[in-house]
């Protein structure tokens, strides 16, 4: 009788966070790629990019077919705000193109990625906040980490803009250099509005339920990309001669104070997950869904952010948590990778969630 109550699998039920999956192996190949670890990043590389094409066919033949299905993921007050997920992976997967040896066939890949994950970004990440604001009148309560999503998807555009800069035409370059600082403003100024709403909601109403904890890890995703995101920006315009290179060397030392609290944050988002996983109770509640890829990418942004750092200042200290943080960002991507490989062979990635 329960098998029969069972929905079938069906691509109505496509989770669009899944695209986060991208987004974590991306960056764990990013990190890889950072630490000098090529052997290794390349064929996570791979796998986000197969990754990549898969969901992009797979969630265009859900809006094909299941318009209303579509539409009923952007008016769910979480499911909603996984949408920019989507050209979060383009970004993500355009700089790990940039940072890998992959041949001459990567630089219009990662151009062509960039070019069309930054009007995505753009469009997402307005029609998601529309939608919140005229339509669902959420409360305080369901405030979450994954309100953090749309500003990490702008700050996404400065970082991969700066990256790609100087491969672009001499024509193109100071507009998409003046297009990508716009994002960084929007990423910043919604980050600021976000942070104040999501602790207050911690502060007055407790802990989140077991199935929120992912998002929470979600705020080291702004951190890491404030730290990086400008860097990368001042460093295309400085290559292409739209600034001066001396502006650049103040940059670590204000990326410092912003990593500082992407270290709070780490232990903050740790010391929640610990107190659910030891207490049986909660535990239980604690199931797989895609959401847990929001373990990852995050983390990965946070130890870029630190690697980054650590070179620049020559900190030993840095260094050694940069080793610290890529280790715990494998033992993540290993622990969500192993249960979204079990979802994808049982096809409950295509079933409704359990309640």
């Amino acid at each position: 009788m329960e098998a029969a109550l069972t929905p079938s699998p069906s691509l109505r039920y496509l989770n669009p966070a899944w695209f986060a999956s991208v987004m974590g192996t991306g960056a764990v190949a990013l990190a890889l790629a950072q630490s000098g670890l090529l052997w290794l990043a390349l064929p996570l590389y791979l796998l986000a990019l197969l990754g990549l094409v898969a969901l992009l066919g797979l969630y265009l033949a859900k809006l094909l077919r299941y318009p209303k299905a579509v539409l009923a993921d952007l008016q769910h007050p979480l499911m909603g705000q996984m949408l920019p997920t989507l050209p979060i992976a383009l970004l993500v997967v355009s700089l790990a193109t940039r940072a890998l040896p992959l041949g001459a066939w990567s630089q219009p890949l990662g151009q062509g990625l960039f070019l069309l994950g930054m009007p995505l970004i753009l469009l997402l990440g307005l029609l998601v906040v529309y939608t919140v604001s005229t339509q669902l009148r959420l409360p305080l309560e369901a405030a979450s980490g994954a309100w953090f999503i749309p500003p990490v998807s702008a700050l996404l555009v400065p970082m991969a803009g700066g990256v790609w800069l100087s491969t672009f035409p001499e024509a193109w370059q100071k507009e998409i250099w003046v297009m990508s600082g716009l994002f960084l403003g929007i990423g910043f100024f919604l980050f600021l509005f976000v942070l104040p709403s999501f602790l207050q909601r911690q502060y007055a109403l407790g802990r989140l339920e077991p199935h929120l904890l992912p998002s929470v890890f979600i705020g080291l995703a702004p951190v890491g990309l404030l730290v990086l995101a400008p860097w990368r920006w001042l460093e295309g315009g400085a290559r292409v001669g739209l600034l001066p290179e001396g502006w650049l060397a103040v940059w670590p030392v204000v990326g410092l104070a912003i990593w500082g609290l992407g270290l709070w944050w780490l232990f903050y988002s740790l010391a929640l997950l610990l107190d659910a996983l030891l207490v049986e109770c909660r535990r239980r509640q604690f199931r797989f869904a895609p959401g847990w890829w929001g373990f990852v990418f995050p983390l990965g942004a946070f130890t870029l952010a630190t690697l980054a750092l650590s070179k620049a200042l020559e900190s030993a200290f840095l260094e050694v948590v940069s080793w610290g943080l890529l280790w715990l960002l494998g033992g993540f991507f290993a622990w969500v990778l192993f249960h979204s490989i079990r979802a994808w062979v049982g096809l409950e990635a295509l079933r409704p969630p359990k309640t």
